[in-house]
């Protein structure tokens, strides 16, 4: 069965969204803490499993960005979209950071004027310059994949997006079998994490039934003998897990995890994603050095990093984002006022 074309909104992506955010925000309290910081102590259990919920995220992503695009009229309509979801909260969590990361007494944690001011451009990935905050390495890797699909939309190749993914997964091999090849055009052209955005653009395909899965198969495999070559066992899991949750999402038999919770995490995940990790190690090494257990440092410092994201979401990224998509329609419908 194919789903409807009609549900326009999926609980499941968002919920997707959430069980992302926080299998990246598990692994990074409870296995690298004490390698960035030292003298934190973690939790007795370490979630290594949890690195490849950035994975996810691109998956989702994938989905997304493609539904978006068949969706979008005018390519800049696109582009200041992009910029509202992104760059407000993007802009908040550098300055919370920035701050907070001193505050908290972890001055080996924060940047310099210079990196800060290049990484508001969210292009410091380009110029081999570090971040204010370790997770923003995949904010470069959206971007080049925006641009990439942009310039797919711009060629009117998104009805035939199968055929642009067979040169574009090889291009995986390519870059592993010569890594003399320059880097930043890998990065450009997303492929080392190509194969995890394939998965949510044929998965949307069949969504919209311009597809059945018995037509995916070739390029699913293809992706999967990418990853093959190119990646580690825990490349091909996360591969695999995505693909059968986006499979029994399209054929509505993930809804299970439709859940208000879940969605609701998934609602202020980009903001959970931002901020989590330099000062979520900065508070678990604040509290630890107060004389709280490990277990105390980490939950609490869970729940302290939700509350400031959910306010985050509540008050920039959601009224950036009306503001800057309102903005944008009432300049377009003042520009076709003349015409008409």
């Amino acid at each position: 069965m194919v789903a409807s074309p009609s549900r326009s909104r999926l609980g499941e992506l968002d919920a997707l969204r959430g069980l992302a955010a926080v299998m990246v925000l598990l692994f990074h309290y409870t296995h690298q803490a004490p390698r960035v910081l030292k003298g934190v102590v973690t939790v007795p259990w370490h979630a290594d499993w949890g690195s490849y919920g950035v994975e996810l995220f691109f998956a989702i992503s994938g989905f997304v960005i493609l539904m978006t695009l068949e969706r979008t009229r005018r390519p800049a309509d696109f582009v200041v979209s992009r910029f509202a979801r992104l760059f407000p909260a993007y802009w908040t969590a550098i300055a919370l950071t920035s701050v907070g990361v001193l505050l908290l007494g972890a001055p080996s944690l924060a940047q310099p004027g210079g990196i800060i001011a290049v990484n508001l451009t969210m292009t410091q990935a380009f110029f081999y310059l570090p971040s204010v905050d370790g997770v923003y390495w995949s904010l470069a890797v959206e971007l080049c994949f925006y641009a990439c699909m942009l310039a797919v939309c711009g060629l009117r190749w998104l009805d035939r997006i199968e055929r642009v993914l067979v040169p574009w997964l090889v291009l995986g091999v390519l870059w592993w079998a010569a890594p003399a090849l320059p880097s930043r055009i890998g990065l450009l052209l997303v492929v080392e994490y190509m194969p995890f955005f394939a998965v949510g653009m044929l998965a949307y395909r069949v969504h919209t039934g311009a597809r059945r899965w018995l037509q995916q198969v070739p390029l699913l495999a293809l992706a999967f003998g990418v990853l093959l070559l190119t990646s580690t066992n825990g490349g091909l899991i996360t591969f695999s897990l995505s693909l059968a949750a986006f499979a029994l999402m399209v054929e509505q038999r993930l809804t299970l995890i439709d859940q208000a919770p879940l969605v609701w995490l998934g609602t202020i995940s980009y903001s959970v994603y931002l901020i989590h990790q330099n000062l979520g190690y900065a508070l678990i090494a604040r509290m630890e050095g107060l004389g709280f257990s490990p277990v105390v440092a980490t939950l609490c410092t869970i729940a302290a990093v939700i509350a400031v994201a959910a306010a985050m979401q509540r008050w920039v990224e959601k009224p950036a984002l009306d503001a800057i998509r309102g903005w944008w329609s009432d300049r377009r419908e003042a520009k076709a006022l003349p015409a008409a």
